[in-house]
């Protein structure tokens, strides 16, 4: 299976959507790192140079981990002090969950939510980092039931 990156910028921000082409996915969802178990939907997003690795474990309805691990290009890790975002529904009768990240170590952030309804759903995020600026990052996320 050959894999692409698209970089697309959005407003102040760089997101990077990977693409499978053609060939046989085994039960990945897409991404440039792969985490999780078989259901899980992986990707890489960059934003103000610092890469966020975002594993959403399993990408189905009912209990989800999100998961994140943040550095910046080159390796070497850049402290994240806090991450917040949203997970907004495509559908405009559903509200807009809250997501509240915690922290599980060096730059390692998860959060455990419920998704009520399969659909693509918009994942964005903030992460502050140490001297007080922010990343912002989204992405599409396909849940299946």
């Amino acid at each position: 299976m050959m894999r692409k990156l698209i970089a697309v910028i959005v407003g102040c921000c760089v997101v990077v959507l990977p693409v499978a082409c053609g060939g046989d996915t085994d039960g990945a969802k897409s991404g440039v790192h792969s985490h999780g178990g078989k259901d899980a939907f992986n990707t890489s997003l960059v934003s103000d140079d610092v890469i966020a690795n975002v594993t959403v474990d399993p990408a189905k309805t009912g209990k989800v981990e999100l998961h994140m691990e943040f550095t910046p290009p080159g390796g070497s890790l850049l402290q994240v002090t806090s991450v917040v975002g949203n997970l907004i529904p495509s559908d405009t009768a559903l509200s807009t969950i809250i997501l509240w990240f915690e922290k599980d170590g060096s730059n390692h952030f998860h959060y455990d939510v419920s998704v009520p309804t399969p659909g693509t759903w918009t994942l964005e995020f903030d992460a502050t980092l140490e001297d007080g600026s922010t990343a912002l990052y989204t992405t599409p996320v396909t849940f299946e039931s």
